[in-house]
């Protein structure tokens, strides 16, 4: 199942919208994963800024 990016519309058509002839897209979100493959820097990124903050106080 596809929904048109312009209308809104949910069609089975693989192509374009058969309303508007718009884009399709997936109507569903992306995966949800528990383990953020990228938590870890952005942890370090937080950290390493909130130290600089320290540091120039």
């Amino acid at each position: 199942m596809k929904k048109c990016k312009g209308c809104g519309s949910y069609t089975l058509k693989e192509n374009e919208c058969p309303k508007c002839g718009g884009e399709l897209g997936t109507p569903h979100p992306p995966k949800f994963s528990p383990e953020d493959p990228y938590g870890k820097y952005r942890r370090k990124l937080k950290k390493e800024a909130l130290d600089f903050g320290k540091e120039n106080d």
